[in-house]
C-alpha cells in the first residue's frame, strides 16, 4: 500500500476552503443580505477566488490520480471505483436536498419537463442549468467536469506515460483553440476541454517531478506576483486561471511538504481527504438555506464572521452525516450485489 500524500490533500482542503468562501458571499447577496465586510476579497491575484480553489482542486486531483495509478490501471477496476466513489453519495444528496427543497418552496416547479430529471441522474445538471431550468439541488458545474476529467483519466494516463511532453502541448492547443473559437452560453471555465491542462499538470507534476525544489517554489512565486500586478484576463480568463492555479500550486505543495508531518496536518488532510467530496456537495446548498432568513438585514464585520463560523460548523455536521449515510448505503448495496 502506497504512502499517503498528506499534501496533497492539503492543498484540496485549502481549495475548497476557497470555494466556501466564495460560496458564503453569493449566498448573501442571493439572498438579498447586505454587508459591510467580506471574509475574503472576491479576488486574488486577479483571478475570482472560487475559480482559485477550483483550479487547485482540479491540479491536485490529477496528482492524486496519477500517485494512485501511476504504476498499473485496470480500466474496469478503475472506472467501478469512480462510480462507486462519486454516484451513490450524489444520488443520496439529490434526494435529501429535493426532498427539503420541497417543503422550503411548497411544492416543485411542474413547468420543468420530466425528462430532465436524466441530467441529475448523470450529474450534468449545474453545467445543463445554462440551458434552462432542470432539477438542480447540488453538484454545481463542477461535478460535471470532473467527471470527465475522471472518464478521460486512463488515456491521459497512456499519453503522460509516454509523451508528456507532446501532451501538454496538445492541451494547451486545444485550449487555445477553445479560448479563440468556443462560443455558447456555457462559460468557458465550465467546458471540459478548457481544463485538461491543469488537471494534466497535477499528473505530470506526480510522474516526473513529486516534490517541489527550491527553484520551483521560486517560479510559483513568480507566477503570483506576476499575475497580482498583471491582469491576464483580460486576453482570456482562463490564461489567468492556469497561469495562477499551477504558480499557487507549486507554492503551496512546497509549503506543504515541508509541514506534512506535523500532526495538526496530518490530522486536516486525513479529515480533508475522507469528507472532501461530501463537504463539496453539501455546502452551496447548505449556505443558500442558511443565509436566506437573513433576508433584508445589513452584517456589520462582527455579524458576518459569526454567520460564517455557523454556516461552516453546519455544513460539516451534515456532510459528517450525508457521508455515514452514504457508507451505510454503499455497504448494503455491494453486499447485495456480490
Amino acid at each position: 500500500m502506497k504512502k499517503r500524500l498528506y499534501y496533497i490533500d492539503a492543498i484540496k482542503v485549502f481549495a475548497l476552503i476557497l470555494v466556501f468562501v466564495c460560496h458564503f458571499t453569493r449566498s448573501l447577496e442571493k439572498n438579498g443580505v447586505g454587508y459591510l465586510c467580506k471574509v475574503l476579497p472576491d479576488q486574488i491575484c486577479n483571478l475570482y477566488i472560487g475559480s482559485f480553489g477550483v483550479s487547485l482542486f482540479f491540479i491536485a486531483s490529477g496528482a492524486s490520480l496519477m500517485y494512485v495509478y501511476g504504476d498499473k490501471l485496470e480500466v474496469k477496476t478503475y472506472l467501478k471505483k469512480r462510480f462507486w466513489g462519486i454516484y451513490p453519495m450524489f444520488w443520496l444528496g439529490f434526494m435529501l436536498a429535493t426532498g427539503i427543497s420541497f417543503f422550503r418552496n411548497q411544492g416543485l416547479n411542474l413547468d420543468i419537463p420530466k425528462w430532465k430529471i436524466l441530467f441529475s441522474l448523470v450529474g450534468f445538471d449545474g453545467n445543463a442549468l445554462w440551458w434552462g431550468a432542470n432539477f438542480y439541488q447540488l453538484g454545481e458545474w463542477f461535478l460535471s467536469v470532473i467527471i470527465c476529467l475522471y472518464l478521460l483519466f486512463p488515456l491521459l494516463r497512456k499519453c503522460v506515460k509516454r509523451k508528456p511532453c507532446v501532451t501538454m502541448a496538445a492541451a494547451i492547443l486545444i485550449l487555445i483553440c477553445c479560448m479563440i473559437w468556443f462560443r455558447s452560453k456555457l462559460p468557458i471555465e465550465c467546458l471540459v476541454f478548457s481544463r485538461v491542462p491543469e488537471f494534466l499538470f497535477g499528473m505530470i507534476f506526480m510522474e516526473y517531478i513529486k516534490k517541489v525544489r527550491l527553484w520551483q517554489f521560486g517560479i510559483g512565486i513568480l507566477g503570483l506576483i506576476l499575475t497580482t500586478f498583471i491582469s491576464l484576463s483580460n486576453i482570456n480568463v482562463m490564461i489567468q486561471t492556469v497561469v495562477v492555479g499551477i504558480s499557487a500550486f507549486l507554492f503551496l505543495a512546497f509549503l506543504a511538504q515541508k509541514a506534512e508531518h506535523w500532526r495538526g496536518v496530518k490530522k486536516i488532510s486525513l479529515l480533508g481527504g475522507k469528507y472532501c467530496y461530501a463537504f463539496f456537495l453539501t455546502h452551496h446548498y447548505m449556505t443558500e438555506w442558511l443565509t436566506e432568513r437573513f433576508s433584508g438585514r445589513v452584517f456589520g464585520r462582527t455579524e458576518v464572521y459569526l454567520l460564517f463560523i455557523i454556516c461552516f460548523i453546519a455544513v460539516l455536521v451534515v456532510t459528517g452525516l450525508l457521508y455515514r449515510m452514504n457508507v451505510a448505503v454503499v455497504g448494503f448495496l455491494r453486499e447485495k450485489s456480490e
